[in-house]
C-alpha cells in the first residue's frame, strides 16, 4: 500500500511540473512568432512609443538568408500599454524571450528607467543577461532607423557592440539583472552605457549618469574609464607615455577601502597592475632598470590622473558613481543609518588616497 501511494505521489509531483508552470504562457509553434530582437523604449508629452526590431524572416529561422530588418511601433500612456498596442498591430504573436538589447531614448530616460523596466521585469520570458543602452540626444527609434537607413544591420552592430565591450571589461554592468539590483540602493547612481551613431556603424565612448533613476549627466570617455578602474573590472586598457612608449594594461585589481569616523569619510583606492610594452618609437633603449622604473611611474600617474578625473566628477557633481553607499552599509550597517539622511551633501566631502602598485613587461618580438 505504501508503494502505491508513493508512485501516487510521484505522479502528482510530475503532472504538477509540467502543468503547473504553463497557467500563463501560449502555446505556439516557432514560426508563428515575430522574435523581437531589439526593443526601443522612447517617451514624450504624449506618452510611451515602443518599437520593435525583427528580422522579416519571421520566426522559423530568423538568421537565414539575407533577411530585412522591420520595425513595428505600439504607443500607450505606460510601457506596458504601449507594449500591448505592439501586439495588437504585429502580423504575427511576438515574444521577449529572445531580446537581447533594449534601446531607451533620452527623453525616456529623462523620464526614468524605473518606469521602463518595471514592466519588463514582470515578463516571464525576458533574458536576465539582456544589456541596456541609452541613445544619447535621440529617440531610440529614430536611431534604429538611422541605421537601418544606413544600411546597417542593427543587432549584428549591438552584438558586436557587446563583443568590444567583453574585450574591454570583465562583466556588462548594464544587463537587466545588474541594473534591477542597482535601482534597489537609491543612494548611489546607476550607469548605463549610452550609444552614439557612427558612419557605419555605434559606438559607445561612456556611461550616462542616473540620479534618482533619471538621467542626469553624459560621462566622457576618460571619466568613464576612471569609473571602470575603481569598480574592478578592467579587462584591457591602452596606455600612451609621451607618444613614445605605448603600454597595454593586461591585469588589474582594485581594492577599496572605506574608514569612517564620525562623519569624516575616507577612501582609499588602492590599483595593482600590469602592462605589456605594446610600441615603441624612439631610438632609446628603454629595457634598463633606470628606464623601466621611469615608465612605472609614468604610467601610474597616467592612471591616477585618469581616475582622478572620476573622482573630482563625483565630488562636483554629489553623485555616488563608485557605490561607495553601498559599500560603507555592507560594511556597517548602523553607522550607514547615521549617514544616509545626509548622504546626498556628504559624497562631496569624501577624502580619497591612491596606492599604485604596477609593472611592466617586455612583449615578445617577432624576428
Amino acid at each position: 500500500m505504501k508503494r502505491i501511494l508513493c508512485l501516487i505521489g510521484k505522479f502528482l509531483i510530475v503532472v504538477f511540473l509540467f502543468t503547473g508552470c504553463t497557467h500563463d504562457m501560449s502555446r505556439k509553434e516557432i514560426d508563428e512568432i515575430n522574435l523581437i530582437r531589439v526593443l526601443a523604449i522612447d517617451y514624450d508629452q504624449n506618452g510611451y512609443t515602443l518599437s520593435a526590431l525583427f528580422n522579416a524572416a519571421g520566426g522559423a529561422d530568423p538568421e537565414a538568408g539575407e533577411a530585412t530588418e522591420e520595425i513595428t511601433k505600439g504607443v500607450g500612456k505606460t510601457p506596458y500599454e504601449a507594449y500591448e498596442d505592439l501586439k495588437a498591430k504585429a502580423t504575427k504573436s511576438i515574444s521577449l524571450g529572445h531580446t537581447g538589447y533594449f534601446l531607451i531614448g533620452d527623453a525616456a530616460a529623462e523620464n526614468g528607467i524605473d518606469v521602463c523596466l518595471d514592466f519588463l521585469s514582470r515578463d516571464e520570458t525576458i533574458k536576465m543577461d539582456a544589456l541596456f543602452y541609452i541613445t544619447k540626444d535621440s529617440k531610440a527609434a529614430d536611431f534604429m532607423e538611422k541605421g537601418i537607413k544606413n544600411k546597417q544591420k542593427i543587432n549584428e552592430d549591438l552584438e558586436a557592440i557587446r563583443q568590444k565591450q567583453e574585450d574591454l571589461v570583465t562583466r556588462n554592468d548594464n544587463s537587466l539583472v545588474n541594473l534591477l539590483n542597482e535601482m534597489k540602493q537609491t543612494y548611489s547612481s546607476v550607469l548605463i552605457p549610452y550609444l552614439v551613431p557612427e558612419e557605419s556603424s555605434f559606438l559607445t565612448p561612456g556611461y550616462a549618469v542616473f540620479d534618482k533613476l533619471k538621467l542626469r549627466d553624459y560621462l566622457d570617455e576618460d571619466t568613464s574609464t576612471g569609473i571602470n578602474f575603481i569598480k574592478d573590472i578592467i579587462r584591457n586598457y591602452p596606455i600612451y607615455v609621451e607618444n613614445q612608449v605605448g603600454l597595454m594594461v593586461s591585469h588589474s585589481k582594485t581594492n577599496l577601502d572605506s574608514k569612517v569616523n564620525d562623519n569624516r569619510i575616507i577612501i582609499t583606492i588602492k590599483v595593482d597592475f600590469e602592462s605589456m610594452v605594446k610600441e615603441v618609437n624612439t631610438p632609446e633603449y628603454i629595457f634598463t632598470s633606470k628606464r623601466m622604473n621611469d615608465l612605472v611611474n609614468k604610467q601610474n600617474q597616467y592612471l591616477y590622473e585618469v581616475i582622478n578625473m572620476a573622482v573630482n566628477y563625483s565630488k562636483a557633481t554629489g553623485q555616488d558613481v563608485f557605490q561607495i553607499a553601498r559599500m560603507i552599509e555592507k560594511q556597517n550597517m548602523k553607522k550607514w543609518q547615521e549617514l544616509k539622511e545626509n548622504w546626498a551633501e556628504m559624497i562631496s566631502s569624501i577624502e580619497y588616497k591612491y596606492i599604485f602598485n604596477s609593472k611592466i613587461s617586455k612583449s615578445f618580438i617577432l624576428g
